[in-house]
């Protein structure tokens, strides 16, 4: 595998850039999306590796596009990320095949390893 793509989904365009170099340092292709329908057509265009996304999507919820991505791809392991810890826990995410939850503002060093086990990368 040269350069694993990783989709990432948000509605935050500043997000997403984040992502996009914290991505590049890891030697992975980022491959990013504004919308659960945007995210979509990217896996059809993409061989994806890894996807992280976001609980709040502006037309339908990350949950929800999530459950469809795992109903498409079982075995593709997925990182959830919100801002609202209110609207759904880590427990509940995890109890429907999420990899890992996180709370913005991430912990990179945290982000980091989890991205690179879901990869399966070699910690450096």
């Amino acid at each position: 595998m040269d350069h694993p793509n990783v989709l990432v989904v948000d509605d935050d365009e500043n997000i997403l850039s984040a992502f996009r170099d914290f991505l590049r340092r890891e030697n992975c292709s980022a491959v990013t999306a504004l919308s659960a329908e945007e995210a979509l057509k990217e896996m059809d265009r993409h061989t994806i590796d890894l996807v992280i996304t976001d609980v709040r999507l502006k037309s339908q919820s990350g949950i929800t596009f999530f459950m469809r991505l795992k109903s498409r791809r079982r075995d593709l392991p997925v990182i959830v990320i919100t801002g609202y810890p209110n609207l759904i826990g880590g427990e509940e995410v995890k109890a429907l095949g999420a990899d890992y939850f996180f709370l913005k503002p991430l912990e990179l060093d945290k982000l980091r390893e989890a991205v690179r086990r879901c990869l399966h990368l070699n910690s450096k």
